[in-house]
């Protein structure tokens, strides 16, 4: 029989340390959550390129919601339909953005925008696998970076399937696989998209 003895690492234990040091935090400071919103089944979502509006698929269809005031503004209760190609990973919009193609990420893969025009960036880490940690961060930083702990809080501690940044940079949504948060940069003058 053989045992096998997982060998101390202190760089690992190190950046362990460090990213529980990092504070949690509502929102990330010149941010405001817009809301938090149960969607059972959530699988996939993504951002409107030309109006602030955040699709969400689900099991039970798609929803659109006002990223400005976190209001459902649309929902369709088609399960299926050639509206959604997880292949190309792209999804037919409703309601206010019916006309637009909407890129996707989730369970099928894909992803929004990390980072914005305005130094602000997120990270996902697992100090405590399999749970993910979702970290923002302002001024160019990261929380592996000895000393940016100043820069950074944790905003969220889920098993995640998507999150990201709209693509004008002024919204930032995480969601799981039953809630969704959204937040929007505050004193911005908010673009419509």
């Amino acid at each position: 029989m053989m045992v096998f003895f997982k060998k101390r690492d202190p760089n690992r234990e190190r950046l362990i340390g460090q990213l529980n040091q990092i504070g949690s935090a509502e929102s990330p400071v010149g941010w405001e959550r817009v809301v938090i919103v149960h969607v059972g089944g959530l699988t996939d979502l993504g951002f409107s390129k030309s109006s602030p509006h955040l699709l969400i698929i689900s099991s039970q269809g798609r929803g659109v919601f006002d990223c400005q005031t976190g209001q459902k503004v649309a929902r369709d209760y088609a399960e299926k339909g050639d509206w959604f190609n997880p292949q190309q990973l792209t999804c037919q919009g409703i309601g206010p953005i019916a006309s637009e193609l909407i890129q996707t990420c989730g369970i099928h893969g894909g992803g929004l925008p990390w980072g914005n025009q305005f130094g602000e960036s997120i990270e996902l880490h697992s100090p405590n696998w399999p749970v993910y940690d979702l970290y923002f961060c302002s001024d160019h930083q990261s929380p592996l970076i000895t000393g940016a702990a100043g820069f950074c809080c944790k905003i969220d501690s889920e098993h995640l399937r998507a999150c990201g940044f709209s693509w004008c940079g002024h919204f930032l949504v995480s969601a799981n696989s039953s809630d969704l948060t959204l937040w929007k940069k505050q004193n911005s003058n908010t673009p419509t998209a």
